[in-house]
């Protein structure tokens, strides 16, 4: 456990000019509401003005209705000329990580994530403001944290896009949060804009939705502890997130592993609701050498090229290490929802 040091957060700042702030290739909640509360931070603070990067598409209906709702605007990676700007920070994630890619040509200044990272990920920052501590539950309450200590208190509009980070992030509380983010979202909760929070929960939701989930459904199938979804090709990642969070809340289940293609990779997310399991290990041996991931505590996620093998193979690779991590037999699966014969080929025929 640790504690900001705001000074050594400070020492790193430009005394004038602009900064770029990102997060994670198709950003959640929790990366949305970190980059607001630190440009928050900054311009109220230190004076600096800061642009948001947002990479790859926010897809997931409370996501998109989260960013419309709080005008969360940004500009291009592409747009990014290093020359008109100081430096970037990263939030909810770390330069080392393969879905995070900062624009070029500008140093890191900070890094404040509450992912596991290793030591030589961690030593190529030695002069930035590297603030990593996985025993928080989001990233969004380290900002928090950041904002207390700097005497800042967040407007209505920061206030809730951080509430969202939290609570999204710890699942109400109920998912590796402690006192930390216990007084983060009490806090936050007061101040942030309750009706908006409203809407971003329940957003409207498209046809095409439906039918996504309705495939989740057909592909499921049942392997003990474990929910294993691998479905075929899906609109964005966050879609396969999305079916991870739900499949785990099935009764008698304390695992799901869904998975889905899009964009070159395939997508996987790891959940389990296990008291004290760690999703990361699970994951980290189901994609092996061919993938990346990333972790904390029972949440995990990663992605396998499909550059160099079929679709049909990657879900061969990780369905066979996924019955071997749980002490599973492929034969002994049974499918989530009994369905007519004509139809137990609907998973074959998504990949095809």
């Amino acid at each position: 456990m640790t504690v900001p040091d705001l000074a050594a957060f400070a020492a790193v700042l430009p005394d004038e000019g602009k900064v770029v702030l990102c997060t994670h290739r198709n950003p959640d909640p929790d990366g949305l509401g970190a980059l607001l509360g630190l440009q928050f931070l900054l311009r109220e603070k230190y004076g600096l003005d800061s642009d948001l990067v947002l990479e790859g598409r926010i897809r997931r209906a409370e996501n998109v209705s989260m960013r419309r709702l709080l005008e969360i605007n940004s500009v291009p990676k592409g747009g990014i000329d290093p020359s008109c700007y100081a430096g970037v920070m990263v939030v909810d994630s770390q330069p080392g990580f393969s879905h995070t890619h900062p624009p070029g040509g500008l140093e890191v200044l900070v890094v404040i994530d509450h992912h596991e990272s290793d030591d030589e990920s961690r030593d190529r920052l030695e002069d930035s403001f590297c603030w990593v501590d996985s025993s928080y539950g989001s990233t969004s309450t380290m900002v928090f944290d950041l904002l207390k200590a700097a005497g800042v208190t967040p407007d209505e509009r920061t206030a809730t896009g951080m509430f969202c980070g939290v609570r999204y992030d710890t699942n109400d509380l109920a998912r590796d949060a402690d006192e930390r983010d216990i007084e983060a979202y009490t806090t936050l909760q007061q101040l942030a804009d309750r009706k908006l929070v409203a809407e971003i929960d329940n957003p409207e939701l498209s046809r095409a939705y439906f039918a996504q989930m309705a495939e989740a459904i057909d592909c499921c199938v049942c392997h003990g502890p474990l929910l294993l979804t691998l479905m075929g090709n899906v609109a964005s990642p966050e879609t396969v997130a999305e079916v991870a969070d739900w499949f785990v809340r099935l009764e008698g289940k304390q695992w799901s592993l869904a998975g889905g293609a899009c964009d070159g990779l395939y997508q996987l997310s790891v959940r389990t609701d296990m008291p004290g399991a760690d999703a990361y290990p699970a994951l980290r041996y189901i994609i092996g050498s061919e993938g990346a991931g990333g972790g904390h505590g029972r949440m995990a996620g990663g992605q396998i090229s499909l550059s160099d093998m079929s679709l049909e193979e990657v879900i061969a690779i990780v369905r066979r290490r996924a019955l071997e991590v749980f002490g599973e037999s492929d034969s002994d699966g049974m499918p989530l929802v009994a369905r007519p014969d004509s139809n137990q080929a609907a998973c074959q025929d998504a990949v095809d």
